[in-house]
């Protein structure tokens, strides 16, 4: 309730005025159906839409796009936010330039508001091939395209990348998106989301993507699922090093000892330098002293060798999402504590660790994964 507010009160903020907010809600069960109403009955241009029954995300998303009567389209979704200019910039830089499908850079966000340090840009083009291969660099919250221009689109009903999916089907009918690159939004990264996966559990829903939706052959669609997790990786990697940073620039604010590390970082932040930790699979790890790694190894014992995924039978999602959290900052832990390769043994139940955190994410992603889709 709290965040689907602070998304529409930045879209009332904004600068450019002739909007009109059409909220899709999808059987809600939070108290969100309230926040709307009272929001829309103090603005007009605010309409709320209701269901009885869970349609799914993209059915709701669909009739959110039927209803729209505007030239233009956009996107929110209910814990993300715009900057006041959003709009109002976005709009001139498409009427200046006559572009259809446009979209720009954006910031992350905690669950609390705050900066994260990662800045995800705007290219400043993408075609349906490069896209593809490369995968998919526009964040939704950007999003605007013209709808006068190339009509409307909807959202092909997968369970995850349905977004990524309808990028896809817009290039159909335009020959580029075009990138304003301009942090223009703020996208909000909450506890235990899993809307990040990892490699193997993503690639089924690229593959439905790739092969039913887009109708690639086994081939073609094989080849651009590999080269589009090769790209992910490597944006992945920038995005690591960024919070990296900025996670040591706060120390440093607060401690006065960070030095020349700070331009060391910088430095790394070489993108040939990132394009190679990606393709070798190399961590940026973080020097602790002795004492801290065997905190870190028995606070992870305690969290791992007791978990037993028929132990959250009764489990709520919200739960779920917090225990899968609690599972990511241990694996970022790890980590970023890797003992020396000529520690054998020491490396040897390092790997083991890691693994074992791992299958737990994999098991609480896929019970997570099932109840959003149920309650949807």
């Amino acid at each position: 309730m709290e965040y689907i507010a602070q998304s529409i009160r930045s879209v009332q903020n904004q600068t450019y005025r002739n909007w009109e907010l059409i909220v899709a809600d999808d059987n809600s069960t939070d108290g969100t159906v309230d926040t709307v109403r009272s929001m829309a009955a103090d603005d007009n241009r605010i309409q709320l839409l209701e269901t009885d029954i869970n349609l799914g995300p993209a059915a709701a998303r669909n009739r959110a796009i039927n209803a729209a009567r505007g030239d233009y389209i956009a996107f929110l979704d209910s814990d993300d936010i715009w900057f006041p200019d959003k709009l109002r910039r976005q709009i001139s830089f498409m009427e200046q330039t006559g572009y259809d499908f446009t979209y720009t850079a954006y910031e992350k966000i905690n669950e609390r508001s705050e900066k994260m340090g990662i800045v995800v840009s705007a290219p400043k083009s993408v075609n349906y091939s490069s896209m593809l291969y490369r995968g998919d660099p526009i964040g939704n919250l950007t999003v605007v395209y013209d709808a006068t221009k190339l009509g409307k689109f909807y959202v092909p009903d997968i369970k995850k990348r349905n977004d990524f999916a309808l990028w896809l089907k817009i290039m159909h009918a335009c020959e580029c998106a075009y990138g304003l690159n301009e942090v223009l939004a703020s996208y909000r990264v909450r506890s235990g989301s899993i809307s990040s996966m990892r490699k193997s559990k993503l690639l089924k829903y690229y593959w439905k993507l790739y092969h039913d939706i887009e109708k690639l052959s086994n081939v073609k669609a094989s080849a651009a699922m590999v080269t589009l997790i090769f790209f992910k990786s490597i944006r992945q990697t920038d995005q690591r090093m960024q919070r990296v940073r900025n996670n040591f620039k706060i120390r440093r604010n607060g401690e006065k000892k960070m030095g020349d590390f700070e331009e060391q970082v910088k430095n790394a932040m070489d993108i040939a330098t990132a394009m190679k930790l990606a393709k070798d699979k190399v961590e940026i790890t973080i020097e602790r002293t002795e004492e801290s790694k065997t905190e870190t190894v028995i606070r992870i014992d305690e969290d791992v060798d007791d978990f037993d995924i028929d132990d959250t039978e009764d489990w709520t999602l919200e739960q779920l999402r917090d225990k899968y959290g609690k599972m990511e900052d241990e694996l970022d832990e790890l980590e970023n504590n890797e003992p020396d390769d000529e520690d054998e043994e020491a490396h040897e139940s390092w790997e083991e660790r890691c693994d074992d955190v791992r299958d737990i994410m994999d098991e609480l992603e896929d019970k997570i994964d099932d109840m959003e889709y149920a309650e949807k």
